[in-house]
């Protein structure tokens, strides 16, 4: 976590804790614009909607520059039985999986809380698995990171940038 995420936590409560809806896409489609304006994200295809009265789901792929990736898929409950009763959402689940675009897609992290990891003594679900780019196979056991240091979707597209700028142009363009 970040100074700047700590201090933030601190002032209003847990970063990834129930918000509006209003508030949460709110800050989403700004740091979505934010980048889309730097040239960061070039494009993107997620869909937002109710699969049930309880969840809203925002899943689909966000499409960087250098022909990098990140797929999407995020279940939010809400706090209320009735879509039209809801006052407040957190995340449920999330699931980012960066990556390069080519014939086969190639990953190079992906974070979720699909599972735990009990064997590898990992005290809740959060987790970052991990790949070799010089092999593309994944690296295990994949790294706890705890419901404390779980990132928001805007620090995935940050991390797979700077990835890509610091320790992988060597792998020559990737352009779409």
């Amino acid at each position: 976590m970040s100074a700047w995420s700590a201090r933030r936590a601190g002032r209003h409560g847990d970063p990834h804790g129930w918000n509006s809806l209003d508030n949460y896409l709110k800050v989403h489609f700004a740091h979505l614009d934010r980048l889309t304006e730097a040239g960061e994200v070039v494009r993107d295809t997620l869909r937002y909607g109710w699969p049930r009265p309880t969840q809203f789901l925002i899943d689909g792929r966000i499409v960087c520059r250098d022909g990098l990736f990140v797929d999407v898929e995020k279940r939010l409950e809400t706090n209320h039985a009735a879509r039209v009763r809801t006052d407040k959402v957190r995340t449920l689940y999330y699931s980012y999986h960066a990556g390069l675009i080519g014939e086969d897609d190639r990953c190079v992290f992906r974070y979720d809380n699909a599972h735990p990891y009990l064997l590898e003594g990992h005290p809740d679900a959060h987790h970052k698995h991990r790949f070799d780019h010089r092999s593309w196979r994944e690296i295990e056991p994949p790294e706890w990171i705890g419901a404390h240091r779980w990132p928001h979707l805007d620090q995935v597209i940050s991390e797979l940038l700077t990835w890509w700028d610091t320790q992988a142009r060597d792998l020559g363009p990737n352009r779409l």
